[in-house]
């Protein structure tokens, strides 16, 4: 209802006296008011965000990667001379925020954190933070990036470019750049925990960077019980899926174990697709487990899930026998000691960095000395692999004369199964490089009963003990570069912190 002049004047003379207080004392009035004077002009509440860039600042390009808690995109700064570090291409990863009454995650907190602790040549850095705050009728939401190098591929995308094939002195210089990541990121007590292809970063000169420190926390020596929800599932060493809380380092060592043999037979070599399908899976290729060989498995509480017991199946060790063929005898070596059950046996990043492997002929690559491919990640291949699905679906419909459709099935020769042979090419991950160049980590809070990875897809079944490895004809072998006689068996940069790379004896 609207006042009258006579109602505001009454208003105005009332806001200028002296309001009584009920101990009979007044407080005194504001010297800007005055009897019909208004009310002083509110102030717009204006947002800083002290240390970050604005969004209007970048130029989104196109999108690299996304999943369930996070997207990246490749970017560019409008002035490119802007910023501490200026850089001619980044990769911008979104934050989700699920619920903003919530704030930011607190994964994406921990993320941030951990960043800006690290500084590593082979841990990718961040490089800013850009905000857009967001309008205040709600149309459009508050937006948080983080802002990265751009890198050219991630390890899984790379390995689903049907042009790539690795060399023995190219598989070598990744390791060895991963291995001296990861001895620096436990050297300052934090461990990933999702270590994978498709969050190793790498650059067309042979740059290896370890992204997506989404799940990472920082760790105890004397051990605390952390969540064992993590770590995407064809990564995840045996002791979290049988629920095991007090973990550390050999988690991720587990993960580069996963890895390298990636490389080696160029696909996955555990793509399990339930947790005892997976435990099926590691059992069948590291053998059974027994107090020996993983103490105090059997009174872990994973062994009994939902009133169910697992039944493990007797299997015996085939690692070693399996990995012989693709890496020879030293790659297979490293694999048996990296793909240990008792996670007290499994190599350290020190140990693993003074295994034969990477100081015998060949030696690994110089970076720079690379073969230069087209930008591969792994949001890449799950899109030629939906636009793939697309065409055949077009393919499978065909129309009459009469308007009607009628279905037809075609298979092209060689994919009749579902899956592709045990050492071909093929790989899994859920979708997101940065956790490679994508975001899958940054938004919502975290569910200790609930696994935030996601499943992985696509890739070829893993190997059986009792199986023979495929023939070298149909399954991928890395190709050996001829040994380089300028290379010296030099040992690896020391990293910033403490346990510097071991010096190899003469």
């Amino acid at each position: 209802m609207k006042r009258s002049n006579e109602d505001q004047q009454d208003h105005a003379v009332k806001r200028s006296q002296p309001t009584m207080l009920h101990n009979g004392s007044q407080l005194p009035v504001s010297p800007n008011l005055s009897a019909g004077s208004p009310s002083p002009p509110r102030k717009k509440e204006l947002k800083s965000y002290v240390g970050c860039s604005q969004l209007k600042e970048f130029e989104l390009v196109n999108k690299l990667g996304e999943g369930t808690f996070g997207e990246v995109h490749k970017a560019r700064r409008k002035d490119s001379s802007a910023g501490s570090t200026p850089q001619p291409v980044l990769a911008m990863k979104r934050i989700l925020m699920h619920n903003e009454n919530e704030g930011v995650p607190i994964t994406a907190l921990r993320e941030i954190k951990i960043l800006k602790r690290l500084r590593h040549q082979n841990i990718v850095p961040l490089l800013d933070i850009a905000v857009s705050p967001g309008s205040r009728s709600g149309r459009s939401r508050a937006s948080i990036y983080m802002v990265f190098p751009y890198m050219d591929h991630d390890l899984s995308g790379l390995l689903n470019n049907p042009r790539v094939r690795l060399t023995q002195p190219q598989i070598k210089l990744y390791m060895k750049q991963l291995l001296e990541g990861t001895i620096y990121m436990h050297s300052n007590k934090i461990i990933h925990r999702d270590m994978k292809a498709a969050n190793l970063l790498i650059s067309n000169d042979g740059t290896l960077k370890i992204a997506d420190f989404g799940l990472a926390r920082p760790f105890k020596p004397e051990g605390e019980d952390y969540t064992s929800k993590v770590v995407t599932r064809w990564y995840r060493p045996p002791e979290l899926f049988l629920g095991e809380k007090k973990y550390g380092p050999a988690v991720d060592m587990w993960g580069i174990g996963c890895v390298f043999g990636e490389m080696l037979c160029g696909g996955p070599i555990l793509q399990g697709n339930s947790d005892q399908d997976q435990l099926d899976k590691i059992f069948t290729l590291c053998g059974s487990p027994t107090e020996e060989t993983m103490p105090g498995w059997s009174s872990l509480p994973g062994l009994e899930e939902k009133g169910v017991i697992y039944q493990v199946k007797p299997h015996s060790r085939g690692v070693y026998d399996y990995f012989l063929p693709y890496g020879g005898i030293v790659g297979a070596d490293l694999m048996d000691k990296l793909l240990v059950l008792d996670p007290k046996k499994r190599l350290t990043a020190f140990a693993a960095s003074d295994h034969d492997y990477l100081w015998t002929e060949p030696l690994p690559a110089e970076i720079g000395m690379l073969p230069q491919y087209e930008a591969s990640h792994e949001y890449d291949r799950q899109r030629r692999n939906e636009a793939h699905q697309d065409r055949r679906n077009n393919n499978n419909t065909t129309t009459n004369f009469h308007g009607t459709q009628q279905s037809h099935v075609h298979h092209p020769p060689g994919r009749h199964g579902s899956s592709l042979p045990a050492g071909g090419a093929g790989n899994g991950g859920s979708a997101a490089p940065y956790r490679g160049h994508g975001g899958n980590n940054g938004g919502g809070g975290y569910n200790a009963d609930h696994d935030r990875r996601e499943k992985p897809r696509g890739g070829h079944p893993p190997p059986s003990a009792s199986a023979a490895p495929a023939p070298a004809a149909t399954s991928y072998r890395p190709i050996p570069l001829p040994p380089k006689p300028q290379a010296a068996a030099v040992p690896p940069a020391a990293p910033p912190v403490t346990n510097p790379i071991p010096t190899r004896r003469p």
